[in-house]
């Protein structure tokens, strides 16, 4: 074979979003002048390159080339071990082609991001809320949702309480807020509370969120009914009044209109 080429390192470990290199060696054992293209193989070659991507060489010598790598601090690259491969292809003897490997160890990272919608609510018996989680990380996370709210009169239902997200996707909690004592009547409450979303690896992340509590009987409501109720009882009254004020007319008389008749005659009428 008139190529030879490897690694001075089998593998290398990155942080995402870091960058690091490998050198590689070709030498040319043929008897003729040889160019070669040099190229990355395998998962990592979206974020690899080869400096310089060609190099020529007489017979008998070798030279270098650096394996660069870049992993990005993206969910699109998840955490572990990623094969590679260089492709070192002679110009004049493609038949020789060799492909020396290595390994790249991208390490994990955690980025946790959420929304609580809406942020406010209303409502005389409580309110729904929804929580979402969005896993910006290259490792699948486990995270614990909780409600809180400094005063302790609220009460919350959530479901589901525990989510496994997936990297670069999101998940989804819904939040009932439901006042402990309800507002019969008077002014609406202000409720400040958080929703918090706690990672089992990483920091809680809490979400602010308020809730406005009304009275179950708003005072428009206790107003009508007030009204209504003193004309139910101005009614009542001029009824009785007026069913007085006929009894008292002729109390003794069953037949008033006939007692009339009778005493509009003269003294001396038959």
């Amino acid at each position: 074979m008139s190529t030879t080429a490897t690694l001075d390192s089998p593998g290398l470990t990155l942080e995402p979003g870091a960058a690091g290199s490998v050198r590689l060696t070709i030498r040319n054992d043929g008897e003729v002048v040889e160019e070669y293209s040099l190229r990355v193989v395998g998962p990592s070659e979206s974020w690899a390159d080869v400096v310089p991507d060609r190099v020529s060489l007489y017979p008998g010598h070798d030279t270098t080339a650096l394996v660069e790598f870049s992993p990005p601090r993206s969910a699109s690259v998840p955490a572990g071990e990623f094969k590679f491969g260089i492709h070192v292809l002679p110009t004049e003897h493609p038949e020789d082609a060799v492909v020396p490997e290595g390994t790249v160890d991208v390490l994990p990272f955690l980025q946790t991001t959420g929304e609580l919608m809406p942020r406010m609510s209303r409502g005389k018996l409580g309110a729904k809320h929804n929580v979402a989680v969005d896993n910006s990380g290259n490792v699948p996370i486990t995270v614990d949702v909780a409600g809180s709210d400094p005063g302790e009169l609220l009460e919350f239902s959530l479901q589901p309480p525990e989510l496994t997200i997936e990297p670069g996707t999101v998940q989804f909690t819904a939040v009932r807020v439901r006042p402990a004592q309800k507002i019969w009547r008077g002014r609406p409450a202000m409720h400040i509370f958080a929703v918090t979303a706690t990672p089992s690896d990483g920091i809680p992340l809490p979400l602010d969120g308020t809730h406005v509590q009304d009275p179950v009987l708003p005072s428009r409501t206790i107003m009508a009914a007030l009204v209504f109720l003193l004309l139910v009882v101005a009614l009542t009254v001029a009824w009785h009044l007026t069913l007085d004020s006929v009894r008292v007319s002729d109390p003794d008389d069953p037949n008033p209109a006939q007692g009339a008749a009778f005493n509009v005659l003269p003294h001396g009428g038959q």
